[in-house]
């Protein structure tokens, strides 16, 4: 990771109200150098410096602050991946298609070829979550 990517980390954080810790600024340069959601357990192996409590309270601090999200849960494996610019605290908006690769295990965050609008007659929709597996383009 370089200086400027660490920079805008500081930068994000502060800008939720968080103090840019070692540990936030670890987790965060570690998920950035995954190149796809993260799955907690590569996350634990990652931040085994850290404590059980200071990693949990670590994912959850950002979860709320709009910084990440849970990108994919399967069984006991949760993927965790950084947020675009548009989440907020208390808000994610994710305009985007969970992929998980059956081949290499891979989750990604993609967009849509066409806008998905789901709509429920008579009820108010507040968050759609669309996971979808399959081989990705590097294992095809």
């Amino acid at each position: 990771m370089t200086a400027m990517d660490n920079q805008y980390f500081i930068d994000l954080l502060r800008k939720r109200k968080l103090k840019a810790t070692s540990s936030r600024l670890h987790l965060l340069s570690e998920m950035e150098a995954y190149q796809s959601a993260m799955p907690f357990s590569a996350i634990q192996e990652a931040m085994k410096s850290t404590d059980r409590v200071t990693l949990y309270r670590t994912l959850k601090s950002l979860k709320e602050q709009g910084i990440i999200h849970q990108a994919f849960q399967e069984k006991e494996e949760s993927y965790f991946a950084i947020c675009g610019k548009q989440c907020g605290k208390n808000h994610h908006h994710h305009d985007h298609i969970h992929f998980k690769c059956l081949s290499c295990k891979s989750v990604t965050c993609e967009q849509p070829s066409a806008a998905i609008e789901i709509s429920i007659p008579d009820n108010e929709i507040h968050k759609v979550s669309i996971h979808v597996e399959g081989i990705c383009k590097l294992c095809k």
